[in-house]
């Protein structure tokens, strides 16, 4: 009886730890480019082609299995932010999904702001689930109640 309980618990714990933390692409690696190519991609879709061209300062980079977090702004190449004052002063919060090789924006959690009640239950509606908690930041892990 006490074997029954303590292999599944034992197995559990090495399947966990080989599985580990999230990694952080280091710069200049082609997957830390291939996602901030896909958050440029998506960016121009709404912001213009320039942004194809646009640098970042990544205050965070989280790749967990198929699912990355990017969170960075516009910055000119010395690592100062770029769009102070303008409509690009703004800090990005994109969730990623591997398919087929080729990062994908599936989520863009960016604003100018704290979401309001509303905004939020909209936010914990259509938040993908499969995105894993490991990559979630505290602030919106708090606003997703995961």
């Amino acid at each position: 009886m006490r074997a029954r309980i303590i292999l599944p618990l034992a197995i559990g714990l090495v399947v966990g730890s080989l599985q580990g933390a999230p990694a952080t692409p280091a710069p200049g690696s082609p997957e830390r480019k291939a996602i901030c190519d896909a958050v440029r991609h998506h960016l121009a879709a709404s912001r213009g082609p320039s942004v194809e061209n646009r640098l970042f300062k990544i205050d965070a980079l989280r790749v967990d299995g198929e699912f990355a977090y990017f969170e960075g702004f516009f910055a000119h190449p010395d690592g100062t932010p770029s769009g102070v004052g303008t409509a690009d002063d703004i800090v990005f919060n994109i969730f990623l999904k591997r398919v087929a090789e080729t990062w994908r924006v599936i989520q863009d959690l960016s604003r100018t702001d704290v979401p309001s009640e509303s905004e939020q239950e909209t936010i914990r509606r259509d938040f993908p689930q499969e995105i894993p908690t490991s990559i979630i930041p505290s602030f919106w892990r708090k606003i997703l109640a995961r």
